[in-house]
């Protein structure tokens, strides 16, 4: 009797397997309920028959090609708009199974009386929205938007309810040409031959169905989830000792690190295909791992988008031309780091799509957690900004002595959060770069030249001769004086009378800023002031001071001379 069954069942998908290689390209008819229900039926008795003649695990190129295709047709007779798109090739198999077992136990109306085209088409051309199979929840529907517009598929509701459909009826009998055991066949049998072998030794109790799952697909999915995780811990664990100490530690060395989390990405993927296809896990527990290691491997892969910012940024950097510490270095690696957060930020929405999520959800949350981001870690924020206008408004470089507040020094590093400054004194000032970026900065290091101001004080009674004597002497010391520059010659001249003394102003420009070769000559000037005054009998003012006895206190206090 099973001989003939089975006879009966591969003469009736004889007609299919000769259409499909006559036309390869032909989609399923799904132009009417009756199209579509004969489609489905079919396709399935097709992917049966191969899954019971070869097994899951198919090396015939052919038969597994045949599958793909009945696999390709079922999908077009059922509406998968609703599910995610991880979840739609699997949804799509497990409810054309149970709605297939479904069909196999219930009473069908006959041919003549399932609707074609023509009988679900109005007076008025248009077309019939729906269809039910009697006494049953089963629903074809009209598609009208999107690549099927136009055909019937199982509706959405349908093919959702398909497992609780499959439970009500599964205590009725199949009816005669059934694909018998098509439902249990094919959510516990594993995926590789090998699998397959051991499986069948085991005792019966391993492959009882419990809570959706045969005992040893529970028993395999720990094993497969374990596996994951040591190999995580262990990729973790090296990608941390080889990236420690980042490019300071060897550029090599750092940018090799970044293959560990590339291979993280990997072992995640590996396992979805172990318990997917090998293990033939089925249901919300294969819904639930899928989309936890699908979550996995988007974090891995965020990983991966942002270390290669920072590498690159890295190797730039390296660069003979560019300084490690420079202003340049600097905003190359804020901007290779902005890029890689981008990147990883469209990732992260496009994959959240893939795994089902919304992208208003995912707009959202971002959101949220960008407010949220931004409120903990505000000055953290400002400072990142403050370097940014640095870089772009590049006051000063390194090496370069600048003024900034009541410091003065030579900048040593300009980081991402502060800038730090080797004071004269040898102390290291860190100022946050918010505070640079807002402060008034006096860059010595780009000064042309050192201008020097002088006011010699000559005595009140000096007389106009000898005034004008040493104004002479000045000069001429002045003259073509070491670090001139015939665009600023020195100016000397009678600035003011003061109270005490006649104010005698020099003014001149050493080239180029030079400071401690413009000390040794300010030393030299005034020397030969001194001596040149000595010789032409000219003295200088000493300030001028009168005693004032207060009778409060008894004290002496030193006044300036008002006479």
């Amino acid at each position: 009797m099973r001989r003939l069954y089975f006879t009966l069942l591969l003469l009736i998908a004889v007609p299919v397997f000769g259409a499909e290689s006559e036309h390869p390209l032909l989609p399923a008819d799904t132009s009417s309920p009756r199209a579509t229900l004969n489609s489905f039926m079919e396709n399935c008795e097709t992917a049966y028959l191969l899954l019971k003649e070869k097994g899951r695990d198919q090396t015939d190129v052919q038969a597994r090609l045949e599958v793909n295709e009945a696999i390709r047709n079922l999908k077009q007779c059922m509406d998968m708009r609703a599910v995610a798109e991880f979840r739609r090739d699997n949804s799509t198999k497990e409810a054309a199974v149970a709605l297939k077992e479904v069909l196999d136990r219930i009473k069908l109306p006959k041919q003549k009386n399932i609707p074609d085209r023509k009988m679900m088409t109005n007076e008025d051309g248009s077309l019939i929205e729906n269809w039910t199979i009697p006494n049953t929840e089963l629903t074809f529907q009209l598609i009208q938007e999107g690549p099927y517009s136009g055909s019937y598929q199982f509706s959405s509701s349908t093919v959702d309810r398909a497992g609780e459909f499959l439970q009500r009826v599964d205590h009725l009998p199949y009816k005669k040409g059934a694909t018998e055991g098509f439902a249990t066949s094919y959510l516990t049998s594993p995926g590789n031959k090998g699998l397959a072998e051991l499986i069948k030794r085991l005792p019966a109790s391993m492959r009882e169905r419990k809570n959706g799952q045969a005992v040893w697909q529970w028993v395999g999915i720990g094993a497969v989830l374990f596996g994951m995780m040591f190999l995580m811990a262990i990729i973790y664990t090296l990608g941390r000792r080889v990236s420690r100490g980042g490019a300071a530690a060897g550029l090599v060395k750092y940018v090799l690190g970044l293959a560990f989390p590339i291979v993280a990405v990997f072992i995640p993927l590996t396992a979805i295909r172990i318990i997917e296809n090998d293990l033939v896990i089925s249901g919300a527990t294969l819904y639930i791992a899928k989309f936890n290691l699908g979550l996995l491997v988007l974090f891995c892969s965020m990983v991966v988008v942002l270390g290669i910012g920072r590498r690159v940024g890295e190797v730039i950097v390296s660069s003979p031309n560019i300084k490690a510490q420079s202003v340049d270095a600097q905003l190359i690696r804020i901007i290779s780091r902005l890029l890689g957060f981008t990147f990883a930020m469209a990732l992260l929405l496009q994959g959240g799509q893939h795994l089902g999520i919304p992208l208003s959800s995912l707009l959202a949350g971002a959101g949220v957690a960008g407010m949220a981001l931004a409120l903990s870690a505000q000055d953290v924020l400002k400072n990142v900004f403050g370097s940014i206008m640095l870089v772009m408004d590049k006051p000063f470089r390194l090496g370069e002595r600048i003024k900034v507040k009541h410091y003065d020094g030579v900048v040593e590093e300009i980081g991402l959060r502060s800038t730090k400054i080797r004071l004269l004194n040898g102390h290291q000032a860190i100022i946050p770069n918010e505070d640079m970026a807002k402060s008034d900065i006096e860059n010595i290091g780009r000064r042309p030249f050192i201008r020097r101001v002088v006011e010699i004080p000559l005595p009140i009674d000096i007389g106009s001769a000898k005034a004008k004597k040493a104004v002479e002497i000045v000069q001429d010391l002045l003259k073509d004086h070491e670090g001139f520059n015939p665009e600023f010659p020195p100016r000397v001249w009678l600035n003011d009378f003061e109270r005490d003394h006649l104010e005698l102003k020099m003014i001149y420009w050493y080239h180029p800023p030079d400071y401690w070769k413009y000390t040794e000559h300010a030393d030299r000037v005034n020397r030969q002031i001194l001596d040149a005054f000595e010789a032409a009998d000219i003295a200088m003012a000493l300030p001028a001071f009168s005693t004032r006895v207060d009778d409060a206190s008894n004290l002496i206090t030193p006044a300036p001379e008002l006479t």
